[in-house]
């Protein structure tokens, strides 16, 4: 009897031992402990920019973000973009649930991009996106540039009322011209120190009025100022022989307020008033930037042109430069490049070819502009202000 309870007891304890799953198997996919397998593909939620945007920054990296975290794909075939079919070259990281794609340049003004993510996107249970995303976004039309620093020179109160402002810079100091209107009596140079703002020197220039005759080679308004192999130029109009008032280029005596070597502008077509606008030098060559107005007023065209001062008898009316869509009232040459003022923004032109290679967003000062320590300067009011280019 003893003997078949002893037996009794370890053919139990035998099965017990077999029960508690000493070495058997689960049933749950491989995932031992008895979790959850994760079978959910991960999905997009938001993207920047957002599908169908407009004016985004060419510099702008592309994100998508998603609904749980990610692993990192195959960089090439996960995120793209594209431009009229033809992929732009980029960089693809990822961080948690987002992507972000970093173009290897910058992208074109006023263009249409598709962005896309695909399969290779996976979350961390190795599950893919569902099915390719993509989302569409067209480029701003101009780019951004970031205010740096502001100074805010004592420049007296008429000259910070004054309806006419122009900047130039010898690579050193910057030369701001102040005029109120078309009958002033005095214009004033001031030389800045772009460091701190402040106010070197400043210098009355006596102006003519439109109803005088004399003194011959009296300045009667300043359009634009540039410094020119060592001397202020600018352009504007003067007073010349038998009570004349031509317009054209022409250096400034600041001891005399007279003009100098004068270049009038060509004669113009019948029914024709060119009028000049902005001026840069390069130290060999000026740009002019002219308004060719037909009276009565059927067309108007805008342009620049390019001439030596040192070998040129006036300001010619063509070839054309650059053509503009607007006023370019304020021009700069600077780090190589002609800088053109075309109202809201500016561009940077190639002087040799008339070239736009990048058009920039509007400052926050007035129509004038001057490049310095690769920086665009403008000023508004009383207000002097330095911008960084991207």
């Amino acid at each position: 009897m003893a003997g078949r309870w002893k037996l009794g007891s370890i053919l139990i304890a035998g099965l017990v031992s077999v029960g508690c799953g000493g070495g058997g198997g689960g049933s749950n996919g491989g995932n031992q402990g008895g979790g959850t397998v994760d079978t959910t593909p991960p999905v997009v939620l938001n993207t920047n920019p957002s599908n169908q945007a407009t004016g985004v920054p060419i510099n702008a990296t592309l994100t998508a973000s998603f609904s749980e975290s990610i692993t990192a794909p195959t960089p090439a075939t996960a995120f793209t973009l594209a431009q009229g079919g033809t992929p732009v070259p980029g960089t693809v990281s990822f961080a948690g649930g987002t992507a972000s794609f970093a173009p290897g340049a910058r992208l074109g003004n006023n263009l249409s991009y598709q962005a896309t993510v695909t399969s290779g996107i996976r979350d961390l249970a190795g599950n893919p996106l569902a099915t390719s995303f993509s989302w569409t976004f067209i480029t701003s039309d101009c780019n951004a540039i970031t205010l740096l620093r502001q100074f805010t020179p004592a420049l007296g109160a008429s000259a910070v009322s004054a309806g006419f402002k122009a900047l130039a810079t010898d690579g050193t100091s910057i030369y701001l011209w102040t005029q109120t209107d078309f009958t002033a009596t005095f214009g004033t140079v001031f030389k800045l120190d772009p460091a701190t703002g402040a106010v070197l020197s400043s210098t009355a220039v006596p102006l003519v009025p439109l109803s005088a005759t004399t003194p011959v080679h009296g300045i009667q308004f300043v359009a634009d100022i540039a410094w020119h192999n060592g001397a202020l130029w600018a352009s504007g109009s003067y007073h010349g022989a038998s009570g004349s008032l031509p317009q054209g280029v022409f250096r400034i005596n600041l001891g005399t307020g007279l003009a100098e070597a004068e270049l009038p502008i060509a004669p113009g077509l019948t029914g024709e008033n060119p009028i000049l606008q902005g001026l840069a030098s390069d130290g060999t060559n000026l740009y002019v930037a002219i308004d060719r107005i037909f009276q009565p007023p059927t067309a108007t065209s805008h342009i620049v042109v390019k001439l030596n001062p040192a070998t040129s008898t006036q300001v010619p009316l063509s070839p054309a430069l650059l053509i503009t869509s607007g006023q370019a009232t304020r021009l700069d040459y600077g780090g190589g490049f002609l800088w053109v003022f075309n109202n809201p923004g500016f561009q940077q032109v190639d002087p040799s070819t008339g070239a736009v290679l990048v058009t920039y967003c509007k400052t926050d000062g007035g129509p004038n502009i001057l490049f310095l320590n690769a920086n665009i300067w403008s000023i508004k009011d009383s207000v002097l202000m330095a911008y960084g280019l991207p």
